[in-house]
């Protein structure tokens, strides 16, 4: 929760004194606990529960009717070796996997005949044995098999360590050995007497609790135990045996140990009134849990028996059964209270129920004795000494009313206070010192910093909200936004985060503003933090994680693994990670990664989020405050939160991610069930495949991702997220394999993997035989078929070639003809009859589609236009077949110049059109010479008679002009060339630098 997004409420004045020095229940609980110590220890999975905590501290899970169960009395409890966790009520038998509950009773499982069950016992070969009020059930591979009919009900079950199961009705034992089942009677030495309890010691003795007392078995060898052996005959509930040999009595009367020696009874002072032990469990630590008749649990703890009870928090205190799973974990079971879970979490809380004055806490530090102190919401200031002791500072006290939402420990060991209204108080040897800055309103005081001068610099939740504080002064300074968090830098300098003011940069007076327009993901700064190496790390709400290195910004938001808009508090711990708080839990992400994103070497981050399920009584956490996380000196790191204060080691946090052992739980082909042991056989024919599958997890189920595949159907694994359940349409015959593996919380493949082989089998018509045969029928009649077919083929060849071949010559001349007769209407249609150019209408052409390239590749192109000088005079003098000779030379020796790419045409008469593509005006004008020297270079003759030609050339070169303009152009130069005196190229733009060149030539 955010003090600056959240209107903060409570202004309740604290009860009591100051320093309270009565010790309370509460103080005895902190003390018991050694708060400062133990509160944020966390354990490996597999090991037993810390039992230094409280109940309170341990995380909870209850499930009763309402979530699944059958009935809410459990009275068995037992853990196959697959993982999953059986419990036996009233009502029918009921399998968890963590998350999903599946029942069995007599009603839908007809071969369990009673659903009443009395006692559970996981075999060491997987199985399940299952003891009713009338019965013992083998539940193996699915299938329930009735081996004992007692016609009594059974109360215990044990298999020992020979392999021989014992089991215990009211009419006495029966002994199964090698699947043959005995009944033991009084010739054996044990009386007909009802059997409550088994039990085996490290010496290899059987252990019996009967309604008449305790039993020993050595060998074939009985032994009774009576009044004198410290026992009276009274009726046995239930035995633990410890690994040094000693074995607990919990009887309707009380508690012994016995150890080798006479029993020894435990002092009734530490046991409840008319206590019925009705369990007893030895946890994986050796520690012992008693369950009572209608008394709650208790554990044993330096000598002495601690209780819980309802008013600690369990469902209620009728105690049926006390179990411990593969992790640790314990469960117990109540009746007509369902079962619960108790386990250790990743995180450990402390709040009103561990000695706080309430659990809404906004600010935590550890002062540099080790001691820790929090802000709270109403109740003012508490002080957790190292001795479990807290202390509590209110408005009794001098303390301002309201909300703490800012604290630090000054040099002189003072603790600085910011309030909800404006106060700065101070904390110094027990008394209380308020400053109030009379320039400024009651708006909240949110961060609190002392620089290496002693001043103090404040960070109100105003306009101009940064303030110095020096020698009791205050002195505003200008910034923007609404100040939600300072932070003091390595060097000196100030960050300030803000609301409506992004982050921003404080030294010797410069603010430099970091906002959305420099890349900021908003303009929301709540939490700042500086690493080893400079980087600075900024939270925004909402938006996400903002990095800020060398003045470039860095964002990460939900796009990039981020899995919430929300980056309340951010810390550092000693491994390498950023944790971060927000109002949907606790983050964790390897700076590493961060890192890397910000340098382009991944495409986004993989991010850990911890809640209620990891030991968050809230997964709501508050923020906006300062310091609202913190790093104690043992490297632990310390939230604050709607549910009081929250600890988390992190060396230990990534401990409890188990590497899942995935399951399949059951096979639909069809939406039918089909039995799946060993592998599923279905069909016959394509159809519908639903493969369900789980993986037992205690801790946090509901994150344990899945990946499947069906081998030869799926061409890579297939990602489910949560969903257990795998669909196929229209899976055709053949062999397959289903593979299935689980993810830790880290988003780790597991390394078990669970296997199913698949065998669809096909039709008849689908079988290879079937196929066979009828390939072999199709081939010999295609093999008939071929050869008449061929017969027919080979008869009408020969008729069809004699006419085929005349056809072919027939079209052959005509197709000849046809390209002959294309070939000279293309050549009419395109050439000059006289000069062999093409003609105008084709130059033409050419000229716009050249103009038109030049223009789209930005490419230069210029026009020629010739005219032979004097052409009137040749026909005059010579005749027109003179004149017509010389069009065709003066064509022939253009067209000897022209290059593969330029175009020449006769545009009309005697005049001449001359494409250049890529030429400029100043190229063009050059050419345009070459044409005019090899036109006049030689006379020509006709007959005998020798005539001398020349030609004028205008020049034109523009791309940007349309070709009607070239011409026009060209044209115009042409005529300025004929004016000059003719035989000469005309370029008015480029005739200075033409004469020079030519002088050069």
């Amino acid at each position: 929760m955010a003090a600056g997004r959240e209107n903060a409420g409570g202004t309740t004045s604290s009860q009591g004194s100051a320093i309270s020095q009565t010790p309370s229940p509460v103080f005895c609980f902190c003390r018991m606990l050694l708060l400062i110590a133990l509160v944020c220890s966390a354990f490996v999975p597999g090991e037993a529960l810390d039992r230094r905590k409280q109940i309170s501290q341990y995380v909870q899970t209850v499930l009763t009717d309402k979530t699944g169960l059958p009935q809410d009395s459990v009275s068995a409890i037992a853990q196959t070796s697959d993982g999953y966790l059986w419990f036996g009520t009233q009502e029918g038998l009921a399998r968890f996997d963590g998350l999903r509950i599946s029942t069995f009773d007599s009603v839908q499982n007809r071969d369990l005949r009673d659903s009443l069950i009395n006692v559970l016992a996981a075999s060491r070969d997987g199985s399940l044995w299952v003891g009713t009020r009338s019965e013992v059930t083998h539940l193996q591979n699915g299938v329930f098999h009735t081996v004992i009919s007692a016609q009594s009900p059974v109360n215990a079950i044990y298999e020992s360590r020979d392999g021989r199961l014992w089991v215990g009705s009211e009419k006495g034992l029966y002994v199964v050995e090698h699947d043959v089942v005995h009944f033991l009677t009084a010739n054996e030495g044990l009386p007909s007497v009802s059997i409550r309890c088994i039990t085996e010691t490290q010496d290899g003795r059987i252990w019996f609790g009967t309604e008449k007392g305790l039993y020993s078995l050595t060998g074939t060898k009985f032994h009774g135990y009576k009044a004198e052996d410290g026992i009276a005959a009274d009726t046995i509930l239930s035995l633990a045996s410890m690994q040094d040999g000693s074995l607990w009595i919990g009887s309707v009367s009380g508690l012994v140990h016995w150890k080798n020696r006479p029993l020894e009874s435990w002092p009734a002072s530490q046991l409840p009134p008319r206590a019925r032990v009705s369990s007893l469990l030895v946890d994986r630590g050796g520690n012992l849990w008693v369950g009572f008749e209608h008394s709650g649990i208790a554990t044993l703890r330096d000598g002495k028996l601690v209780r819980y009870t309802a008013k600690d928090g369990l469902p209620n205190d009728d105690t049926m059964k006390i179990f411990e799973d593969q992790g640790g974990h314990l469960w117990v079971g109540f009746g007509e209270g369902g079962v619960v879970e108790m386990r250790d979490g990743v995180f450990s809380t402390v709040g009103k129920q561990e000695g706080l004055t309430e659990n809404m806490v906004w600010t935590v530090l550890q002062s540099r004795d080790g001691s820790i102190w929090a802000g709270t919401d109403s109740t003012g200031l508490d002080h957790i000494l190292k001795s479990g002791e807290v202390q509590s500072f209110s408005a009794r006290d001098g303390l301002a009313e309201g909300v703490i939402y800012a604290m630090c420990e000054g040099r002189d060991g003072s603790i600085w206070v910011g309030s909800e209204h404006g106060t700065l108080g101070r904390v110094k040897n027990g008394k209380v010192t308020s400053f109030h800055d009379s320039a400024g309103g009651e708006n909240r005081l949110q961060a609190i910093v002392e620089d290496p001068s002693g001043d103090l610099w404040l960070g109100f939740h105003e306009v101009d909200g940064l303030v110095r504080f020096h020698n009791g002064v205050f002195t505003h300074f200008p910034v923007p936004g609404l100040m939600n968090t300072i932070l003091l830098a390595a060097d000196g300098s100030l960050w300030l985060g803000a609301d409506h003011g992004g982050i921003s940069h404080f030294k010797d007076g410069v603010v430099k503003n970091y906002t959305t327009r420099d890349g900021l993901l908003s303009n929301f700064g709540v939490s700042i933090y500086e690493d080893k190496e400079g980087v600075i790390w900024a939270g925004t709400s909402p938006g996400g994680l903002n990095r800020i290195k060398d003045g470039r910004v860095t964002t990460y938001s939900i796009e990039q693994g981020l899995p919430s808009l929300t980056v309340g508090s951010i810390i550092e711990d000693d491994l390498g990670n950023l944790w971060m708080n927000c109002n949907k839990g606790i983050i964790r992400i390897s700076k590493k990664e961060l890192n890397d994103y910000a340098s382009g070497k991944i495409a986004a981050v993989h991010s850990v989020m911890y809640g209620t399920a990891d030991g968050m009584r809230s997964a709501e956490c508050n923020y906006g405050s300062n310091p609202s996380v913190w790093k104690s000196t043992d490297g632990h790191l310390w939230f604050v939160t709607v549910a009081g204060l929250l600890s988390v080691d992190p060396e230990h946090s990534q401990t409890l991610n188990t590497d899942p052992t995935p399951w399949v739980e059951g096979v639909l082909y069809n939406r039918r069930s089909t039995p799946f042991h060993n592998g599923v056989n279905v069909g016959p024919g394509a159809g519908d495949l639903e493969i369900q599958f789980t993986a037992p997890d205690f801790v946090a189920p509901e994150r344990v991702r899945f990946r499947y595949r069906l081998a030869s159907f799926d061409q890579d694994w297939v990602e489910s997220g949560t969903r257990r359940e795998a669909f196929y349409t229209k899976v055709p015959p053949g062999h397959y394999r289903f593979e299935v593996q689980g993810a830790d919380r880290d988003g780790q493949w597991g390394t078990h993997t669970a296997v199913l082989e698949v065998q669809v089998t096909p039709h008849v018509w689908q079988t290879v035989w079937f196929r066979v045969l009828c390939g072999l029928i199709l081939l010999v009649a295609g093999v008939l078929l071929y050869r008449i077919r061929v017969h027919y083929l080979v008869a009408r060849n020969h008729a069809l070639e004699e006419k085929v071949g005349s056809r072919t010559k027939e079209l052959q001349e005509a197709l000849e003809v046809a390209a002959a007769a294309r070939d000279a209407l293309h050549e009419q249609a395109t050439r000059d009859s006289l000069t062999r150019l093409w003609n105008r209408r084709t130059i033409l052409e050419i000229l716009t589609s050249e103009t038109a390239r030049a223009r789209r590749e930005g490419l230069s192109i210029c026009v020629l236009m010739a005219d032979v000088d004097h052409f009137k005079r040749v026909n005059d003098t010579y005749g027109h077949m003179a004149g017509d000779r010389v069009l065709e030379e003066v064509a022939g020796r253009i067209q000897g110049l022209i290059r593969p790419y330029d175009s020449a045409g006769r545009y009309g008469g005697e005049e001449f059109l001359i494409v250049l593509p890529g030429c400029n005006l100043t190229d063009g004008h050059k050419r345009a010479e070459e044409f005019r020297k090899a036109i006049s270079s030689a006379s020509l003759f006709v007959g005998d008679v020798s005539i001398d030609v020349t030609c004028s050339f205008g020049v034109a070169a523009d791309v940007t002009s349309p070709s009607e303009r070239l011409i026009l152009d060209a044209d115009r130069a042409l005529y300025a060339a004929k004016l000059a005196g003719r035989n000469r190229v005309h370029v008015p733009a480029v005739e200075a630098a033409f004469d020079a060149w030519s002088a050069r030539v």
